[in-house]
């Protein structure tokens, strides 16, 4: 079994899935050397080998290409399991010569059409596009090239809610409201359309706290996020943490999500917030929209309308203690759909044994 993580959110979604299919099977999780993916590795010390791979570049890489082909047959590797797009073009020719069950994921959305000759020829090696959601589902059909024996599937992630303390009850006058928001710090992730609604709540006298965790990935955008920050005058109110290990542990003591994000493949943000019962607030795109044909309750805005997002934060925190009581019943639902044996299970039907 191989893996190879892109970036951001493919580095955590490949270390969960090996996590997740580790004891079933042999697991050797390739990565670029030194990379976010590879120090958690190194760090957390797991139970199946690891590959850092040094190259340059992710268009073609020859140092990729030979050490790829070195692993795959030194392992005996059958199936590859691959997170992102740029470095196919060198794995292509890395697999040429072995017989193998090439599994692309799709976690993101992508602009860019890939149906010319090269992309033809490249994404010939794959047998399986997974996809986790419907959104997602119907943008790599659109994107990417296949014929009649590539098969498209729909694998949900999923996710084990934590033995952390349990959530606080409603908010009550005496309480301050505690506000999150789960991403990597970047354009489209929705920190600064946050911290305008939050603004909102200042203004009403409400008293509150939003706290912003994931690590900050464009500096240009920090700096406009620190200016708003400054300019709503909520540098008491809002607190940037970067990457936190434990997020599990803020979002069991925190009253709502708010995640005005222009868009997500399926977010694994979300996906925790509903295990612990927040009251969930989201601009309606891309796959937001999927959880409540699922049955969950979530507060959607118009996509990308920030009087609608503080509309909606408005709303939910004049009627927090009836939101609370819907969104509660998000937890036993989220067991169901995000149930990581269902996972595992339909990971397994695609792998190719001995």
């Amino acid at each position: 079994m191989c893996f190879s993580g892109g970036g951001g959110g493919m580095e955590l979604d490949a270390i969960k899935l090996a996590d997740l299919l580790c004891n079933d099977c042999e697991i050797v999780l390739l990565c670029k050397e030194n990379s976010y993916i590879h120090e958690q590795y190194m760090e957390d010390q797991k139970a199946y080998a690891c590959e850092p791979i040094m190259f340059r570049s992710r268009t073609f890489s020859p140092s990729m290409l030979f050490k790829v082909r070195s692993i795959l047959k030194s392992y005996e590797i059958k199936n590859v399991i691959f997170f992102g797009a740029s470095e196919l073009k060198t794995l292509y020719f890395s697999f040429l010569g072995f017989d193998l069950n090439v599994i692309v994921r799709h976690g993101t959305t992508k602009s860019t059409v890939k149906r010319g000759p090269v992309h033809q020829l490249v994404y010939s090696c794959v047998n399986y596009h997974v996809a986790l959601s419907q959104h997602l589902l119907k943008n790599a059909k659109s994107i990417v090239p296949a014929d009649n024996r590539t098969q498209f599937k729909i694998i949900t992630s999923s996710y084990a809610r934590s033995d952390a303390p349990d959530q606080k009850e409603p908010a009550g006058d005496v309480q301050q409201l505690q506000i999150i928001l789960v991403g990597r710090v970047a354009p489209g992730k929705g920190q600064v359309e946050a911290v305008i609604s939050c603004a909102e709540l200042d203004k009403r006298g409400i008293d509150f706290k939003l706290d912003l965790y994931g690590g900050i990935e464009n500096e240009k955008y920090f700096k406009q996020l620190k200016s708003v920050i400054d300019s709503k005058k909520l540098g008491e109110k809002v607190n940037i943490h970067g990457h936190v290990p434990n997020v599990n542990e803020y979002m069991a003591s925190s009253d709502i999500l708010l995640f005005p994000s222009y868009g997500e493949g399926m977010s694994n943000s979300l996906i925790e917030s509903l295990h612990y019962g927040l009251v969930c607030i989201c601009f309606s795109n891309t796959v937001f929209p999927e959880f409540v044909e699922m049955g969950f309750h979530l507060l959607l805005a118009t996509d990308r309308d920030q009087e609608d997002i503080s509309n909606k934060l408005l709303f939910a925190v004049e009627n927090l203690s009836n939101e609370k009581t819907k969104s509660a019943k998000n937890k036993e639902l989220a067991l169901k759909y995000f149930n990581r044996e269902r996972e595992k299970e339909e990971w397994m039907l695609l792998l190719k044994r001995d």
